[in-house]
């Protein structure tokens, strides 16, 4: 009985004792390629948390969504099984309903504005909100881009060219609402099954900013792509508090350190990528159309009520200081 309990009283010791040295060698997920912005902003947060900290903290990073869908490593996040993942902001939605205000069509006119509202009191807020609900650590805020149409039926040049076709989108009522209001058919579904579901004609198309496009070869089974920048998708670089709280406050704040610097690095990386991305995607074969300011208006018109509804859900104060902070970069 006393081996037993020596054995027992050494397992335990030697557990806590390791305990330290798991929350120096975290884990990173993401589902995008290696080679896709995110996946380089991954790498460099990485090397610059590994700098900072003198080796101290070594952080792994698996892309492709080797360690699950970005729901999977939210919840596994959330119960601190996964240290650091990044993801969408519209699977936020589930458990901070006002992250919505980055999925509101129409509503970001360009770059100024969506960081005007990311680096400002509204992101702010929308982190205090998810740590508080969720335990999960807003580190930082990446670019994802503006989203825009593809599909292999017709040309997209109004709304109503979009009628009847049948299109993916995230599992997120907002997005669901806002495709419904342009005509269309939306079907959600999760990333990892758009490929083989517009392979095999499950759907006609789908929306998601040019790196995504390109990254996931969606060249191959679309031909048209419609250059609507209807929607502003953040990435959010988001960590366990089971994680981060093990960590010293000198190393917490080294963390915060290297994802802001992260920010920087990948929204210039995923901004000047799409900037070429268009005329590569051109070159794959996509049909590229530019609704004119007009149609784009008579869309925005469309989804109007939609944004009326949801701006309500979102909470109106929120949606007014998001203006407030757009206002003050806009160019005059």
């Amino acid at each position: 009985m006393k081996k037993v309990l020596f054995l027992t009283a050494a397992l335990l010791g030697g557990l806590l004792a390791a305990a330290p040295a798991l929350a120096q060698n975290p884990r990173l997920g993401y589902v995008p390629t290696e080679d896709h912005p995110v996946g380089q902003a991954s790498r460099f947060f990485a090397e610059r948390v590994a700098e900072k900290t003198n080796g101290r903290i070594t952080i792994e990073t698996f892309g492709n969504g080797v360690l699950g869908s970005e729901p999977d490593m939210q919840a596994s996040v959330q119960a601190g099984f996964i240290d650091i993942m990044v993801g969408p902001t519209p699977n936020l939605v589930g458990v901070v309903p006002q992250f919505m205000i980055y999925d509101l069509p129409f509503f970001y006119k360009d770059f100024a504005a969506v960081d005007a509202v990311m680096d400002g009191a509204v992101g702010e807020q929308l982190f205090a909100q998810l740590k508080e609900k969720t335990g999960i650590v807003g580190l930082a805020w990446w670019d994802n881009g503006f989203r825009h149409m593809t599909n292999k039926i017709r040309p997209v040049n109004t709304a109503e060219d979009m009628a009847g076709i049948n299109i993916r989108v995230i599992p997120n009522p907002l997005f669901i609402a806002t495709w419904t209001a342009l005509g269309t058919n939306p079907t959600p579904l999760p990333w990892p099954e758009l490929y083989s579901a517009l392979e095999n004609g499950a759907v006609d198309g789908q929306e998601t900013p040019y790196a995504l496009i390109y990254t996931a070869k969606l060249y191959e089974v679309q031909s048209h792509l419609a250059k609507t920048g209807h929607v502003y998708t953040p990435f959010v670089l988001l960590a366990s508090q089971k994680w981060f709280g093990s960590l010293s406050e000198e190393d917490k704040a080294i963390v915060m350190e290297a994802a802001k610097e992260s920010a920087a690095f990948q929204r210039e990386l995923s901004r000047k990528a799409a900037e070429s991305l268009e005329a590569e995607l051109e070159a794959k074969g996509f049909k590229i159309t530019r609704p004119t300011p007009e149609a784009l208006a008579a869309m925005s018109e469309r989804v109007a009520p939609v944004v009326k509804e949801y701006s309500e859900k979102i909470g109106v104060d929120l949606v007014e200081k998001a203006r407030a902070d757009m206002a003050s970069v806009a160019k005059p």
